[in-house]
């Protein structure tokens, strides 16, 4: 039987073999400054020569140390690269420039319905919305009749008045958009809507989403970024609600931080490029732009707001309760009181989870401010985000970070510009000024394009927007912004 000759030499060519997997991929990933991976190259060399020095000696307790400390390195850059390869792969997925935005064309039945699936339509009535994804509907209806079914349409310029006669079984099925259900959920008595009906056939589409991006010098130059909060329960690729829309203003230079809130049921213009499908020139509520795509969000407040955003970060619900624990919790200054169905919050200095800052977030029937409020109560929950992000603590858990974010969160920001971010932040250091502010509004009731009836909105106040312009442009110039105060 052979025995090894030189084990040592062995053990040193797998660590020697790891520890350069592990800089090439560190390269690769081009997140941590030039001289903290000149340093990580020179400390790795400097072991696996010991390696190699340690293991090929001729004393055999040496060189048992050093098969040892072989096998240490091996498997310390065998599980850097393992999680440099996860972190990589996770920034490749939120900055992949994906072209379409998903939709699915649903035809609901009630739950106490006995249809169960398209098999059973025999004559049926299906009520649809004249001009919501009209085209969509349409072809959805003609592959069903290409399978030989049989129903009637009922058209409809409400989307209420559809869903009432569907509740009352005046006809007996609704086809729509499923993005609509969360707008749905708004209209009063209908918040429970979801668990009254079932899906019994489902229409999958796409449409060609709008390239917004503008780049420039993350690193040297300020530049815009709308935040968009999307309200839907699956992908964040599935389009649904601007449930939160926010411009973040960033000056690199003078590394400050403006968080511009807009009121979620803003009365304004949509504009979109009409190939998206969208309602372009229609007067309608902001939230109601997100079901035409965080594009068409970006170019209508871009148009009222007179203002170019250079990018957008659609981000899902579940994206801050995952981000959040991931931290290990963040910390806010609550200016009130305040309970939801599950938490209370006290007032000052407090501690959440995930799940506690996600309610944060969210709640908004328990201020007289309403949405104002809860808009100012995001913004708190970014601060914790970014300060907690902006922390060395950062680097330990970055992979984590960024695995957590990569099923709910997508950007149109390239991956050097994410990069040249997080290099400038590891090679300056330092805390970062931050301001917010909020738009205001006066509520009232008017027609909403996609809602087909009247709603509840917000009435822009014109001098609010012409303050918040002001500081936006305050702090891309290097200015303090004169209308607000910092964090």
């Amino acid at each position: 039987m052979k025995t090894l000759k030189k084990p040592g030499l062995y053990f040193g060519i797998v660590a020697l073999l790891l520890s350069a997997f592990l800089f090439l991929s560190l390269i690769r990933l081009n997140v941590l400054p030039t001289m903290f991976v000149g340093m990580i190259g020179v400390l790795l060399l400097i072991v696996v020569c010991l390696v190699f020095l340690l293991a090929l000696s001729k004393h055999l307790v040496v060189s048992i140390i050093g098969c040892v400390l072989a096998v240490v390195l091996a498997l310390g850059s065998g599980l850097g690269s393992y999680y440099l390869i996860n972190t990589s792969g996770a920034l490749s997925t939120m900055t992949q420039n994906k072209t379409i935005e998903k939709h699915v064309i649903v035809l609901y039945a009630l739950k106490t319905s006995p249809l169960k699936s398209e098999d059973d339509l025999n004559g049926q009535t299906i009520g649809i919305l004249k001009n919501n994804a009209r085209k969509y509907t349409d072809k959805a209806c003609s592959e069903l009749k290409s399978y030989g079914k049989k129903f009637t349409v009922q058209e409809y310029d409400s989307t209420i008045q559809l869903v009432n006669d569907f509740k009352g079984q005046k006809i007996d099925l609704m086809m729509i958009d499923s993005s609509n259900l969360s707008m749905i959920e708004d209209l009063e008595g209908q918040e429970n809507i979801e668990d009254e009906i079932k899906a019994i056939y489902s229409y999958n589409y796409t449409v060609k989403k709008a390239d917004t991006s503008t780049t420039t010098d993350v690193t040297s130059k300020a530049f815009n970024v709308l935040i968009s909060g999307s309200d839907s329960r699956g992908s964040v690729e599935e389009t649904s609600r601007s449930d939160v829309d926010m411009i973040v203003t960033v000056n690199p230079k003078t590394r400050t931080v403006l968080m511009t809130s807009i009121p979620r049921d803003y009365y304004v213009t949509t504009v979109c490029d009409e190939s998206m499908g969208c309602a372009n020139g229609q007067k309608d509520k902001l939230t109601h732009t997100g079901l035409h795509g965080v594009g068409t969000t970006e170019m209508t407040i871009e148009n009222f707001m007179d203002i170019d955003i250079n990018y957008n970060v659609k981000v899902g619900f579940q994206t801050v309760t995952q981000l959040v624990d991931t931290l290990g919790g963040i910390t806010v200054n609550n200016p009130q009181d305040f309970s939801t169905g599950e938490y209370t919050f006290k007032q000052g200095n407090i501690e959440l989870n995930g799940s506690q800052a996600l309610d944060f977030a969210r709640e908004r029937y328990s201020f007289a401010s309403g949405d104002r409020e809860r808009g100012k109560n995001q913004m708190r929950v970014l601060t914790g985000i970014l300060n907690k992000l902006m922390s060395p603590s950062i680097l330990t858990n970055y992979a984590s970070i960024m695995q957590s974010l990569a099923s709910t969160f997508h950007t149109n920001m390239g991956m050097d510009d994410i990069s040249a971010l997080v290099k400038s932040q590891l090679n300056n250091g330092g805390s970062w000024k931050i301001y917010s502010n909020s738009l205001d509004g006066n509520g009232g009731t008017d027609y909403c394009y996609e809602l087909g009836d009247n709603a509840s909105v917000v009435y822009p106040d014109e001098n609010s927007i012409s303050e918040a312009k002001t500081d936006i442009e305050a702090v891309t110039m290097g200015e303090e912004p004169p209308y607000v105060i910092s964090q």
